[in-house]
């Protein structure tokens, strides 16, 4: 029977063939798409990482206790600074991030200290600075104190980010400390108030030597270093002495325009990213010129002691006290997509005549001159004569 006028062909058995293969091969992918989807939501990370793959599952399997996403990631980050084989790196979790920001600005809610950048064998951190008239110096506490644990929580578990968000907090409560003080321990409960970190300390010594002491390279060192040098600059004097014995380093930029304000024009700062290229920084010709002489020790970290190396070399300065310790990288922080942050080294830094403080294992002084650890607690808080640091910087002076 003729329906429409023309005769109705059926498929061929090849057309039948091909359409089921291409329903069978869409149907594959599309599964494949959906049961990769599922699994990627399972596994916890990449295939790049099959061991942490193995363990969560693990975990997952048999773990009686709980435990969240946000806070593995936490520790996994932390770990992979850790594992990087870079001693200066650290991770910070979202809720230290205030924290982090505050110790660059120096304006806080906390105690009043300077600590130390790692956490010693023992599992503590040093104290390396009290500032004068901090909650802290009011409680007793002293540089070269060590934290044991802050509020019950060991420093070793907290980390040092971590120990420095636990010590800071709201302004007005109280925050509880372990201290070990030699071989004494103890507990000092201290209540935290607003911070404006003062990092230099100036006066005249004898009434012929400017004595100026750096505590820390923050991004307001260098405006009040200067604030403070000009000041000098209208007296009299004949001598300069730059401490800067307990200082854990800081920022780059603050460095640099605190050495314009005592070294000659030319290069001041040489740095070598991963891909080998180098930037040289340089400074004008505008500066005091002055004898000067700049006190170290072994606790002078990073900028600290790369500005007692930039000026020994040159031969601008003499440096003066023990071999510091030796670091020669520049960290970066990189802030993360959920707001917390990691940072580790990104630059391999050089003073102007190529040398690495890192591999030559420090800054080695004009004049050594040992000083024990007792009196290092003291630093800033001492006269010449019971300094032997500063008084051996005072006679290599007019």
């Amino acid at each position: 029977m003729i329906v429409t006028g023309r005769r109705t062909r059926r498929p061929s058995w090849l057309q039948v063939t091909a359409l089921c293969l291409l329903v069978a091969v869409v149907a594959m992918l599309a599964t494949g798409y959906f049961l990769t989807r599922q699994f990627e939501k399972r596994v916890f990370y990449t295939s790049n990482y099959p061991k942490l793959d193995e363990i969560k599952a693990l975990v997952d399997a048999y773990y009686v206790g709980e435990y969240t996403d946000e806070e593995l990631m936490d520790m996994l980050a932390t770990g992979f600074a850790y594992g990087i084989n870079d001693k200066w790196a650290y991770y910070t979790p979202k809720s230290e991030m205030d924290a982090l920001q505050e110790s660059v600005t120096g304006v806080y809610a906390g105690i009043g200290v300077t600590v130390n950048r790692e956490i010693t064998e023992d599992g503590c951190m040093s104290i390396l600075d009290v500032f004068e008239g901090s909650p802290a110096e009011e409680a007793g506490l002293r540089p070269m104190d060590k934290i044991y644990a802050v509020d019950g929580q060991l420093v070793s578990e907290l980390g040092r980010e971590g120990t420095v968000a636990a010590v800071r907090g709201e302004e007005g409560t109280p925050v509880t400390l372990t201290i070990l003080r030699g071989e004494q321990e103890m507990e000092i409960t201290i209540v935290r108030r607003k911070i404006t970190q003062s990092t230099v300390y100036s006066e005249v010594i004898n009434g012929t030597t400017g004595y100026m002491r750096i505590s820390e390279f923050n991004m307001n060192t260098d405006e009040e270093f200067k604030q403070k040098l000009d000041a000098m600059k209208q007296l009299s004097l004949t001598g300069l002495i730059v401490d800067v014995r307990n200082n854990p380093g800081g920022q780059l930029d603050s460095l640099i325009n605190i050495l314009d304000e005592l070294m000659p024009e030319g290069v001041a700062f040489i740095q070598r990213n991963k891909a080998g290229q180098e930037q040289r920084l340089f400074v004008d010709g505008n500066y005091w010129d002055i004898p000067l002489v700049v006190i170290v020790n072994q606790y002078s970290y990073s900028a600290a002691e790369y500005f007692a190396a930039v000026l020994q070399e040159i031969g601008r300065a003499q440096v003066v006290g023990e071999k510091t310790t030796g670091k020669g990288e520049a960290q970066q922080t990189f802030i993360l997509s959920d707001g917390s942050a990691i940072s580790f080294s990104v630059l391999k830094y050089f003073t102007p005549g190529g040398v690495s403080i890192a591999e030559q294992g420090g800054i080695v002084p004009n004049k050594e001159v040992a000083m024990s650890e007792e009196l290092y607690a003291m630093v800033g808080r001492l006269t010449p004569e019971e300094d032997p640091q500063l008084a051996a910087a005072l006679d290599l002076l007019p």
